[in-house]
């Protein structure tokens, strides 16, 4: 195929597309437009590309060794400044672009059998055919699936990327695993990703718009390093968290223990009781009676308590039933106000009041 009937055949595919896919080409970084991406013939089973699934974008979103031999091929801008993605994927937690064995180039997400996803490449979340510059890489880009189950072309909010995996969509069937049933509206309550925020009565919150305006899963799921690319790519961090949470029955106390909570709670409102009037005894401990102090995780949820307010949740593997009628339970009086049934560290609470 000659050069001049590749161009005609690239542009055919440009002008079929969406309006609102318009793509990479009206960046001035690609210095031969659909050039820079597609070649008459490439690799099999890939849509006319040189390499194939993420290597094919890590010639531009990876090292700088590969991205100085996009530009000596003249396939990109020397001005280009892109971060390095791939470097990334090396983390110990990340999303399993490595497992390419059961992914098609022309696959759609969520799968029509219901088989849970294993793989995820950059497609799933990316459009590849996006307007540069486009703020919201996400949105209207790629196909989405909502906080109650509706498969959609195009989604209109970054949780909609995410729950095409992460939802029983894709034949998850443990519950704890299905976040998209986590951010139902029947959940009591909940960090604002699938809802607005209406945070009340939390003076432990940071000055921060996203409990009023909503979240993101990236706010939470995404680099462990705030100086490299943002996204939920990889993170040093169990679960792709911002920071670090350690999630144990007993665990001491510290800024590093809890980074990842306190990035938006304030650590010297959680410890000076202003939110709970025994938060400080529960995660620090009692010296007096020797009690050991316990995670922010064995109380709360980080996504949603479908029962109770305040993101109440315990967590099993720690808190068991109360002696007298085996309960785990929390009851709401208010704000400041209520009581816990259940056994922890050997401490029964039947009922603990405060």
């Amino acid at each position: 195929m000659s050069v001049r009937s590749v161009k005609i055949a690239l542009a055919i595919i440009i002008l079929t597309l969406p309006i609102s896919l318009s793509s990479h080409i009206d960046s001035p970084l690609l210095t031969e437009g659909c050039g820079s991406c597609h070649i008459g013939h490439g690799m099999s089973g890939e849509p006319m590309l040189a390499a194939s699934e993420e290597q094919f974008c890590y010639q531009c979103h990876g090292s700088a060794n590969n991205r100085d031999n996009m530009v000596r091929n003249g396939k990109l801008s020397g001005a280009a400044r892109l971060a390095d993605i791939e470097r990334e994927f090396d983390k110990v937690y990340r999303h399993p672009v490595e497992n390419t064995a059961s992914h098609s180039p022309v696959e759609i997400i969520p799968r029509a059998d219901g088989a849970a996803a294993d793989h995820a490449e950059c497609v799933d979340c990316h459009s590849p055919h996006l307007r540069s510059g486009d703020p919201h890489k996400q949105r209207n880009s790629v196909s989405g699936v909502t906080a109650t189950g509706q498969y959609i072309e195009r989604a209109t909010q970054e949780y909609e990327v995410c729950l095409k995996c992460h939802s029983d969509n894709e034949g998850i069937r443990d519950e704890k695993k299905n976040i998209r049933r986590q951010f139902e509206s029947s959940a009591k309550s909940m960090h604002p990703v699938s809802r607005s925020g209406r945070a009340t009565g939390q003076p432990s919150l940071s000055a921060s718009p996203i409990m009023s305006s909503g979240m993101t899963c990236t706010d939470c799921h995404t680099n462990d390093d705030p100086n490299g690319p943002r996204g939920p790519h990889g993170s040093n961090n169990k679960h792709l968290l911002s920071g670090n949470y350690e999630q144990g029955g007993y665990a001491t106390e510290s800024p590093l223990a809890y980074e990842f909570c306190y990035s938006c709670h304030e650590r010297s409102s959680i410890l000076g009781n202003e939110s709970f009037p025994l938060h400080r005894e529960h995660i620090v401990g009692d010296p007096l009676t020797g009690r050991a102090g316990t995670s922010c995780y064995t109380c709360h949820s980080a996504h949603s308590s479908q029962r109770n307010p305040f993101l109440i949740n315990f967590n099993e593997d720690v808190v068991t039933g109360s002696k007298i009628g085996n309960r785990i339970a929390y009851q709401s009086f208010g704000i400041e106000r209520g009581e816990c049934y259940l056994s922890c560290h050997g401490y029964d609470h039947d009922p603990e009041r405060y």
